[in-house]
């Protein structure tokens, strides 16, 4: 995932981005935009981090720095973007709320990740599917299965209802695929934990078509290998190509796999020479 917050301040000769990109190493860019230059200067910033809660604060701390130095968040999102001109535009105080929810999600406790969900809860914010995944997300985290199916849901057909009609959604710099991915993503794990092995596979087998992902392969093959006998041999499939990537260790240590695993290895004997 990244996440790039854009800064303008007139005429528009050093605008910046700040782009964020958590994980398991997480790391901040500062990007100079350049739009008028000959030559593209160096990045000025680049940190990198062990901790995420230490790196969403020095994201934050950055970002209000600019600011103070003159500074306005504009509303652009593309996380490759270089170019804010011609005419920037400041980013809604809602959206800007959004983002907040997507930081405190990736570094606070449950408890706190509810108190930013409920300050957005009578606002524009709470109808975009963005907030609608995070909120599942929270559920599913707070053992709470059907709730978070409800979100889940509600935000997956607001987003596919808007599409047709070119209604635009706020996702920060999250790609549309990837968040209906995504809400697919978190339904699918809690009909799995709520005991409907069924929608989940759907669930999961509809994200891997949107977005595919290694991840989501894994949870695709792990749910066929648990839950579905006659189709254990897909999950195998997939094991067997895309077990050097990682995440496929529960199917791969299977009896039944090393079966599998050794008729495709067995080569047919040549009739050549």
């Amino acid at each position: 995932m990244y996440l790039a917050k854009f800064f303008h301040r007139p005429p528009g000769d050093d605008d910046r981005e700040l782009l964020f990109i958590p994980g398991g190493e997480p790391m901040i860019i500062g990007i100079y935009m350049d739009e008028a230059r000959p030559s593209r200067r160096d990045d000025f910033l680049r940190e990198e981090f062990t901790d995420i809660a230490k790196a969403v604060a020095a994201f934050r701390r950055h970002a209000r720095e600019l600011a103070a130095a003159g500074y306005f968040e504009t509303t652009h999102t593309k996380y490759t973007l270089r170019n804010l001109l011609p005419n920037p535009k400041a980013k809604p105080e809602w959206q800007k709320s959004l983002d907040d929810l997507v930081l405190a999600a990736l570094s606070v406790p449950l408890e706190q990740q509810a108190r930013y969900l409920a300050a957005l809860e009578n606002t524009e914010a709470a109808a975009e599917p963005l907030y609608l995944w995070l909120a599942a997300h929270h559920s599913f985290s707070s053992d709470d299965n059907a709730q978070a199916i409800r979100f889940a849901e509600q935000g997956r057909a607001t987003l596919v209802s808007r599409r047709p009609l070119k209604v635009p959604h706020y996702a920060w710099s999250i790609a549309e695929n990837e968040l209906e991915a995504r809400l697919l993503d978190v339904s699918g794990r809690a009909h799995l934990e709520a005991g409907d092995p069924q929608a989940a596979l759907a669930a999961a087998e509809e994200a891997y078509r949107i977005a595919p992902s290694q991840d989501r392969g894994v949870q695709r093959a792990t749910i066929l290998c648990q839950h579905f006998p006659d189709r254990q041999e897909e999950a195998f499939d997939a094991a067997f190509s895309n077990a050097q990537h990682g995440g496929y260790e529960e199917i791969t240590t299977l009896p039944a796999y090393a079966d599998y695993a050794a008729r495709r290895k067995r080569k047919p004997k040549s009739d050549k020479g």
